[in-house]
């Protein structure tokens, strides 16, 4: 083999993991649709293209960003869940990619390849399509690299760069932005004291500097994030506005969603095997920012390393990234949930091979070493989310190539029969214009309420309150509020649907002891149609 013949099998070596994970991102493209959370940024998006504004003409507790984006997206191209579901794919491709180049700048071309692969595996298994978490992650790992790039020459270019992907986070996730500015804000003053100390720099100037940078950076996310939250602010109020985004995630959503977490030490004896996982999921990050944070402080304080020295750049880095991945914890820690706490993993594991990348070699001769780490990497990285391929096996998976429903809408995406015949129903007996409401069959007793249906059948929500969410839809005041658009926009039709109370050791799981929107259901409409688990009334004569 020649010279030119081995450079080109080496470089098919090497951009063969990507093209494989980009073919492993689109195989479940079709699997089954997500009537909730996937239906909630959906017709939200909806909303948006039909001139409303959020918070104002439609309750959420979650940025703005990807709604507008989608939204966008709906307005170049036919609106289906295949089609957000395809820039979802795109944008999970990319934030692969940000992990691969991040643990490049700290390891080695070959070794980055290790988070890149498992995350690639994470994202391609866990499913739940348009979630804003993950191009919220991808915006904070952008505006890593870019620190990254002002860690290493110092021009400001890179800083402002970094701000502004940290305020593209705080579009897409407000509290992803906060945690990203604390991180990121933490390590850059730390660096910046750190190399005007070995510049001999006077104590006035230090601080000057660290000013000069740390406002840099907020100029930037300012210059993005500002001006769409300012329209908001001005359209919606800024009593509404700070409510949903801050008042009620941090209140109302924990005692209605929070789920209990292990203790650091419980009884291991005693843990099932999704036990064993939710503990790994949890303590397996920690445990690395712990890590990270001491390799740091030793670099940059003790041992006071040159700021030319790698591990200079390197430490500034781990703060960063360990700062905002102890933020996306305490996030997770709302509702403690593999999803949730997936966005916090993917940072912990670029530093976890960045920390084993700087093992010294000495180690790497030993074989029980050798085995003992690799059988500690894999049993910590694999085995949280291993149950994600193999529910792949259990439900069945879904063939791209392969359309899976009739209605335009899905994009050939697979939803439910009872939504397919629900929709082939109302899309034939309702005008294009008309309203439809979509609620539950109990209204004091909330855990999910198909969102995804009003997407499907392309007719607008009378009331405000379209996701029911307990604590707030279970609420009278809130109830009287839906009752009284129900009867102002004289709304023919409402679709209950059956099921999905909560039995989780939360307050979703208690009723709120309002039955205010019920009573008004049946003093009102009449039942019409049955479609399994949805039921079609109409407006009584």
């Amino acid at each position: 083999m020649n010279r030119v013949s081995r450079i080109f099998l080496h470089k098919m070596l090497f951009y063969l993991p990507f093209i494989l994970g980009l073919l492993l991102s689109f195989t479940q493209i079709k699997s089954a649709a997500n009537l909730y959370d996937e239906g909630l940024v959906l017709t939200n998006a909806e909303r948006i293209r039909a001139g409303e504004i959020p918070y104002r003409d439609f309750w959420t507790m979650y940025g703005p960003g990807y709604f507008y984006a989608l939204a966008g997206l709906f307005s170049l191209v036919s609106p289906t869940i295949f089609v957000a579901r395809l820039f979802d794919t795109i944008l999970r491709f990319l934030l692969t990619l940000e992990v691969y180049l991040l643990a490049r700048t700290m390891t080695s071309r070959w070794v980055a390849l290790i988070p890149y692969a498992f995350v690639t595996f994470w994202l391609a298994t866990i499913r739940f399509y348009s979630y804003p978490a993950f191009p919220a992650t991808g915006a904070l790992l952008l505006a890593a690299l870019s620190l990254t790039g002002y860690l290493r020459d110092g021009r400001s270019r890179w800083l402002f760069l970094s701000g502004m992907a940290l305020g593209l986070t705080a579009l897409l996730r407000l509290d992803f932005g906060g945690y990203g500015a604390f991180g990121f804000s933490l390590a850059l003053a730390l660096f910046e004291l750190r190399k005007s100390a070995a510049a001999g720099d006077a104590g006035p100037s230090r601080l000057l500097r660290l000013l000069k940078v740390e406002m840099l950076m907020a100029a930037g996310a300012l210059l993005v994030a500002l001006p769409l939250y300012v329209y908001l602010l001005l359209a919606s109020g800024f009593a509404t506005v700070y409510y949903d985004l801050i008042v009620f995630p941090a209140t109302v959503f924990r005692a209605v969603r929070h789920l209990p977490v292990l203790p650091l030490l419980p009884d291991f004896g005693r843990l099932t095997g999704g036990q064993w996982n939710d503990w790994l999921r949890l303590y397996f990050p920690l445990t690395i920012y712990a890590i990270a944070i001491l390799v740091s402080l030793h670099w940059l304080v003790l041992r006071r390393v040159s700021p030319s020295d790698p591990r200079f750049v390197v430490g500034g880095l781990f703060l960063a990234l360990t700062g905002t991945g102890l933020g996306l914890v305490v996030k997770a820690l709302s509702r403690y949930h593999d999803l949730h706490v997936l966005p916090t993993t993917i940072c912990a594991v670029i530093l976890a091979t960045a920390l084993g990348y700087r093992i010294p070699g000495k180690f790497w001769q030993n074989a029980p070493f050798k085995i003992g780490f690799a059988g500690l990497a894999f049993l910590f990285l694999t085995g949280p989310y291993v149950a994600h391929f193999s529910m792949l096996a259990t439900r069945g998976s879904t063939a791209p190539a392969v359309c899976y429903s009739q209605q335009a809408r899905a994009g050939c995406v697979l939803i439910s029969q009872d939504q397919e015949r629900v929709t082939h129903y109302l899309r034939a007996n309702t005008r294009p214009d008309e309203y439809v409401f979509i609620g539950n069959s109990r209204h004091d007793l909330i855990f999910i309420n198909d969102l995804l249906l009003y997407f499907l059948i392309d007719r607008r929500s009378p009331t405000k309150y379209t996701e029911l969410h307990p604590g707030l839809a279970t609420t009278l005041p809130v109830q009287q509020v839906i009752a009284n658009d129900l009867a102002e926009k004289d709304v023919q039709w409402v679709v209950i649907m059956q099921g999905w109370e909560s039995g989780e050791p939360n307050a979703s799981s208690m009723s709120s002891g309002v039955t205010f929107l019920d009573d008004y259901i049946r003093e009102y409409y009449r039942p019409e149609i049955t479609f399994g688990s949805y039921q079609v009334w109409r407006k009584r004569p």
